[in-house]
């Protein structure tokens, strides 16, 4: 089990550390934002699907078991295995885990408190409702992400529903074609889907706190990728 949750440690700090860039134009790179959301998301849905609590008491990589409803098997949906991980997440947390928390979406050095809570908040305003994202929807999330940023307050219930329940149906947005290649290109919808990627790495990043306390296992913060030249 370990070597399998360092390999799940290593997706991680890949989706953490590694920037993302597209070539636009032959010989022209740039930073490319979706790219970033949909790695941190594929990390997210990985972890997700574990049932941690179960894992910590086996001492084995577990996922959930299926249960039973009019005769057929079924598993927990996925907005269920996300709420559960965020459950256990919290159960463990410290307060030490919740400065992480933050600096990731803030970044560490953080000299100018209310400039960079004004831009992140500035950023998210320009969601526009769809058939999957309701005015409603948008407005619990703008209105949880400037408690979120202004108070440095980690709520359970809030985080689960308002905060990663809507980044969930961003991801709905794009994995299934609501979202046009023009406006994953948008500067202010790069800028939103960078916010939502820091969100997801945030998270992330306290699941690995949390199993390296409870396993007493360390996880390296270093990863260096060799490539081979094969013929």
């Amino acid at each position: 089990m370990e070597e399998l949750l360092k390999d799940l440690h290593r997706l991680h700090l890949v989706t953490k550390d590694f920037k993302h860039i597209i070539e636009y134009e032959p010989g022209s790179w740039k930073m490319f934002e979706p790219s970033k959301f949909v790695y941190a998301y594929f990390a997210f849905n990985t972890f997700y699907n574990f049932d941690w609590q179960t894992t910590i008491e086996t001492k084995m990589l577990s996922y959930y078991s299926k249960t039973e409803k009019d005769g057929k098997e079924q598993e927990p949906s996925e907005r269920m295995k996300f709420k559960s991980l965020i459950d256990f997440i919290f159960e463990h947390l410290i307060d030490d885990d919740k400065e992480i928390f933050f600096s990731i979406i803030k970044g560490r050095n953080r000299q100018d408190t209310l400039a960079i809570n004004n831009r992140l908040i500035n950023c998210i305003n320009g969601i526009t409702p769809d058939r999957i994202i309701s005015e409603s929807d948008r407005e619990n999330f703008k209105k949880e992400f400037k408690k979120l940023v202004e108070t440095e307050t980690l709520q359970i219930g809030k985080l689960k529903n308002e905060i990663i329940g809507f980044i969930y149906q961003v991801r709905n947005n794009i994995f299934h074609g609501t979202k046009t290649t023009i406006e994953m290109t948008d500067r202010n919808q790069r800028e939103r889907l960078e916010v939502y990627s820091k969100i997801l790495i945030a998270t992330n990043e306290l699941l690995f706190r949390v199993l390296s306390r409870k396993l007493e296992l360390p996880f390296d913060n270093k990863y260096r990728i060799n490539f081979n030249d094969r013929d």
